[in-house]
């Protein structure tokens, strides 16, 4: 009988493929020059739609795939009919992701661009060379 062990090295490959995934997806937003609400909001939907599972013959099997790739194969295979799985999958995510997210945010725990602001401002003062150091 077949379990969750015997896929967990494709687990594992599946998890490291969705954080490169998801740091692509971080990268697209280049244009956000604070990391704000939004930013942030938008980063969430990356990961509901990178981590989502969905399974594969749509009757929650056990064969599990990413998500967004199942829901595309299956809007080409067999049209909007039977959606209704897919949105449930995606809606729990989305409320997972959003509540975390919003959480972060107000809890301040979420990096703001007040903080990128900062960093780019700290301006060191160039010391005067040290006699015998050639690094200064």
């Amino acid at each position: 009988m077949e379990s969750l062990n015997d896929y967990l090295f494709f687990w594992g490959l599946y998890f490291l493929a969705g954080l490169a995934g998801f740091w692509c997806w971080g990268k697209m937003a280049f244009w956000v020059k604070t990391k704000g609400l939004f930013y942030h909001l938008y980063s969430a939907l990356g990961a509901i739609l990178i981590f989502t599972p969905a399974p594969v013959a749509g009757d929650l099997s056990i064969q599990l795939a990413p998500g967004f790739i199942v829901l595309m194969f299956h809007i080409i295979s067999q049209g909007i009919t039977g959606f209704n799985d897919y949105l449930l999958l995606f809606s729990a995510s989305a409320v997972i992701a959003f509540s975390v997210t919003l959480v972060g945010i107000f809890a301040g725990l979420a990096p703001s661009g007040e903080g990128d602001r900062n960093a780019k401002n700290t301006h060191k003062e160039r010391t005067e060379p040290v006699v015998g150091n050639p690094f200064r």
